[in-house]
């Protein structure tokens, strides 16, 4: 039988594209035959199993979190008031006993403390920049204590080969 030209052409063409196009095709019909499956499941994951989630979150908050501001309120209902009068007595009675007690402390025994403290405070802060002075002293000398003591192994370790 016979072929237009044209066909002919084309069919010839298709030839050494079949190479090409048929593994794309192939891609291109998994991809159309899993993607709609996988887009479902995923779906069915959010509509059905995500809300159970949620759920299961939601319930102790639901739950537990009332029970937990209940107690917090009934603990400031009951032992509040039997605290109170005590506070007050305290704030009442003893509040103005101590006042002149600590207003005489700090009056007097204050300026005594006062250059103890600023004295504590200039050794801290030179005791620091000593005690790096010290560590870096220490640190010189157990350095030159490994030299020494690499020496004498050496010296004994060439006595030993001769």
């Amino acid at each position: 039988m016979l072929l237009p030209c044209g066909l002919l052409d084309a069919l010839l063409f298709l030839g050494p594209l079949r190479t090409f196009i048929a593994p794309l095709l192939s891609v291109l019909l998994t991809i159309v035959l899993v993607l709609p499956l996988l887009l479902q499941s995923v779906l069915l994951l959010l509509v059905l199993v995500l809300p159970l989630l949620l759920l299961g979150m939601l319930l102790p908050i639901v739950l537990v979190l009332p029970l937990l501001l209940l107690g917090a309120l009934l603990m400031v209902v009951l032992v509040l008031p039997l605290l109170l009068p005590s506070v007050l007595l305290l704030l009442v009675l003893v509040l103005p006993l101590l006042l002149p007690s600590v207003l005489l402390l700090l009056v007097l025994v204050l300026p005594l403390l006062l250059p103890s403290v600023l004295l504590l405070l200039s050794m801290l802060l030179f005791g620091f920049g000593l005690l790096v002075l010290a560590l870096l002293l220490l640190g010189v000398i157990l350095f030159f204590a490994l030299l020494l003591v690499l020496c004498i192994s050496r010296n004994t370790n060439s006595e030993k080969q001769s």
